[in-house]
């Protein structure tokens, strides 16, 4: 039997949603000799694998929902932006116990991913996937392309703080956020002595960290990788080698128009600049230097 402990990690709200779902394990069973979950209905596996499935790799605060607002109304992409359910509220479980993510992705994900597929290629554009999830995906015999999105760490830094988005210390950066006591990143064990803007620049480098990562490893397991910049999303031209991409056609075109019209609203406003971070802004250079530094010490020794 798979390990549920897990569960335990959970807030209340997600383990009552786990007990209304219940109902769903009629349909899987747990095979010990491979250590993975078998689907058994409609046959999941196979219409995720023959489908062409479209994941990001990114931070968060870096034009997630306005790539997947392109994608699906200017690009024929079938596009969610951290479609349902949503992996932020088994993050915190799948980081204490890794075997959790095939279970969820077996369980709730992936069943609910193919239940909405059309003819189109299927993008589920969230920051959430490098954050445990991509390994089983693949484990479990998909290959979907992927779609590094990059953005400054500054200004990813910027952005999550002023929304109060802090890892490790803030509700929504615990629900959403990598933290620097999670297992398997890089961070010292005096984390704790930086600030909340440093905390949101650490997060910011480890996804530079991880997105190097998997933009090395994924072509070997046969996955297609693409990056494109935030700043990238409101260039035409580069928009337009995306969709080639993604489409695998050098002639594939987009909707030209009603792009235009998307780009000239914001897709996801946030409060502005706090006066408090417009005051820090003049030490950030020391603060990004000292997490620099500290993670420099640390890539060296390991």
């Amino acid at each position: 039997m798979p390990n549920l402990m897990w569960l335990f990690h959970q807030p209340r709200c997600y383990f009552v949603s786990i007990l209304i779902k219940a109902k769903q394990f009629r349909d899987f069973k747990y095979d010990d000799s491979r250590e993975t979950l078998l689907m058994q209905s409609n046959d999941t596996l196979r219409k995720l694998r023959d489908h062409q499935l479209i994941f990001a790799i990114t931070s968060g605060r870096s034009g997630t929902k306005l790539m997947a607002h392109i994608l699906e109304k200017c690009c024929d992409i079938q596009a969610e932006h951290e479609a349902m359910p949503r992996a932020n509220f088994v993050l915190r479980s799948v980081q204490a116990h890794p075997d959790a993510a095939k279970w969820w992705l077996s369980s709730e994900k992936l069943p609910a991913i193919a239940s909405r597929l059309d003819e189109r290629p299927y993008g589920d554009i969230s920051h959430l996937y490098c954050k445990g999830f991509i390994e089983p995906i693949l484990q479990m015999g998909m290959k979907p392309d992927f779609i590094v999105l990059t953005r400054p760490a500054r200004e990813v830094a910027s952005s999550l703080y002023a929304i109060n988005c802090i890892p490790k210390r803030s509700p929504s950066g615990q629900l959403v956020l990598l933290s620097p006591d999670d297992p398997g990143v890089l961070a010292p064990d005096d984390w704790q002595r930086w600030d909340d803007y440093q905390l949101c620049y650490w997060y910011a480098k480890e996804i530079e960290r991880l997105q190097q990562h998997y933009s090395m490893t994924l072509p070997a397991a046969g996955c297609r990788v693409f990056e494109i910049s935030m700043k990238e999303l409101t260039d035409e031209a580069a928009i337009l080698q995306l969709i080639r991409f993604l489409k695998r056609d050098p002639e594939a075109r987009f909707d030209v128009a009603t792009y235009r019209d998307i780009i000239s609203v914001n897709q996801n406003p946030k409060a502005k600049l706090s006066a408090e971070l417009r005051a820090d802004l003049s030490t950030l250079d020391e603060k990004e230097e000292d997490v620099d530094a500290t993670l420099a010490r640390l890539a060296r020794a390991s």
